[in-house]
């Protein structure tokens, strides 16, 4: 296979989402977890307002790069045997290491009973769900690709249509190994297929409208059901933020420039993702040792140690044979 250039502009693309996960981590999604802010606050609006496309847009990214090197004529267990040691050994490792130091450091938001770490590897926990949703997603779509059943814009809207059906329909009972994170960025995934497949389709300025268009109503009704305090039921949000997502994320593939710090970042985005926790619980809880609480200091220094510690775990990691396999799913 001749190697392909990496793309800068997509690892920028990438750097912008792994810093607004990042941002969203260290904000928490509720009152109890991250900073604990009201849910009145302007850090909570912010969280609010970039929810529907943070891990929307990684998901769009992993579909688009894998499209760049798809399984094509190859074996799918050799396929799948390189996304199991990319994916699934950190898994195992990195997270058995947060578990262990959230249950036993002191300043933690939650514990769990040592007992229930066996469940860290087949249910949701904590950021590592999305191991294991983008694990399904690799099965799904080596199936998929080799039966070569996403080859024409026909066949791709199909399988693009029916995950969004699942997405909406669908909602197991049991989030047996993220199953419900698989549904839910499971059509984000082929949308980063389509647009890497078949390009062509979005690169003139008129088609570009129609999203922008459908983005930018979107965004409104979110603002203002923020604004007016507006309760919307599961069903309605789940419409909201594909409205939101699918067209604003497109918008964002046709605009996409190379800016050096944010592909930077972005490349490595992976080791953020895995680590990045280690750095903003890290912060937070050496600040509160001297005082210092206050939400944009915590806030600040959450984001460039959960950003900076990351990079250096990897540089470290990267240099043994063993540490890269078992840390970072690496060759």
């Amino acid at each position: 296979m001749t190697a392909k250039k990496k793309d800068l502009s997509i690892e920028t693309l990438r750097g912008f989402a792994i810093i607004f996960m990042v941002a969203g981590h260290i904000i928490g999604g509720n009152p109890e977890n991250g900073m604990k802010v009201a849910d009145a606050s302007g850090w909570r609006y912010f969280y609010f307002t970039f929810e529907y496309l943070r891990m929307p847009l990684f998901s769009v990214i992993s579909g688009y790069v894998y499209s760049l090197y798809p399984i094509g004529d190859s074996k799918i267990l050799k396929f799948l045997k390189g996304k199991a040691r990319r994916i699934l050994i950190p898994l195992l490792t990195v997270g058995t290491i947060h578990f262990l130091l959230q249950h036993f450091v002191p300043g933690t938001n939650e514990k769990f009973p040592l007992t229930s770490i066996w469940r860290t590897y087949i249910f949701p926990y904590e950021h590592f769900w999305f191991l294991q949703s983008i694990f399904l997603i690799f099965v799904s779509i080596s199936l998929i690709d080799h039966f070569k059943l996403m080859e024409s814009v026909r066949n791709w809207s199909l399988i693009f249509l029916a995950g969004v059906l699942m997405r909406y329909f669908i909602h197991p009972e049991t989030d047996f190994f993220s199953i419900g994170g698989f549904l839910n960025l499971f059509p984000f995934f082929v949308l980063g297929c389509g647009i890497e497949r078949f390009e062509n389709l979005y690169a003139g300025k008129k088609f570009i409208l129609i999203p922008l268009i459908i983005f930018t109503v979107a965004v409104v009704l979110q603002q203002y059901s923020w604004f007016s305090k507006l309760e919307l039921n599961p069903y309605e949000a789940n419409i909201l933020s594909l409205c939101v997502a699918f067209p604003g994320i497109i918008v964002l593939f046709y605009i996409r420039k190379n800016i050096s710090l944010m592909s930077k970042i972005g490349y490595y985005a992976y080791g953020i993702y895995l680590y990045h926790v280690f750095g903003t619980a890290g912060s937070r809880i050496l600040l509160s040792k001297f005082g210092l609480d206050q939400d944009i200091i915590v806030f600040s220094a959450g984001l460039v140690f959960g950003l900076g510690v990351p990079v250096v775990i990897e540089l470290v990691m990267e240099k043994w044979q063993i540490t890269r396999r078992l840390f970072l799913g690496l060759r």
